[in-house]
């Protein structure tokens, strides 16, 4: 599998935040290519925030950020929508290392070319 799959990440409930990353981990396990665009309350999942997220029962949100880094080296890209970015007045300061800034165009090609791409 060698496909790329593209992530919309805009709801900031970690469940959701949790299942974006869990479900790219996945596909990166399996040899897939991982896109994850995060946006408006999602931006959460691009942030230092991450370090405060944390479910029941699971294991702190970072640990699964972190997984998905070293699994996937090259095969995964973070991105921070400028737009969402800026109506949340989250500086790129407190973005995790990594994670670029990017708009809605760059997001729209990506899942133009994905296998699928999912919301969260």
């Amino acid at each position: 599998m060698d496909e790329l799959y593209s992530f919309m990440v805009l709801s900031g409930e970690p469940e959701r935040i949790y299942m974006a990353f869990i479900t790219a981990i996945g596909i990166v396990t399996l040899g897939g290519k991982v896109y994850m665009f995060f946006t408006m309350d999602g931006l959460k999942g691009a942030t230092r925030q991450v370090d405060d997220i944390a479910l029941p029962n699971a294991k702190p949100l970072r640990y699964y950020v972190d997984n998905l880094m070293g699994l996937g080296g090259g095969d995964v890209e973070l991105a921070a929508c400028a737009l969402g970015a800026s109506v949340k007045a989250v500086s790129k300061e407190e973005l995790l290392p990594g994670v670029k800034v990017s708009g809605i165009v760059e997001f729209s090609t990506k899942s133009s070319v994905s296998k699928a791409t999912f919301v969260f």
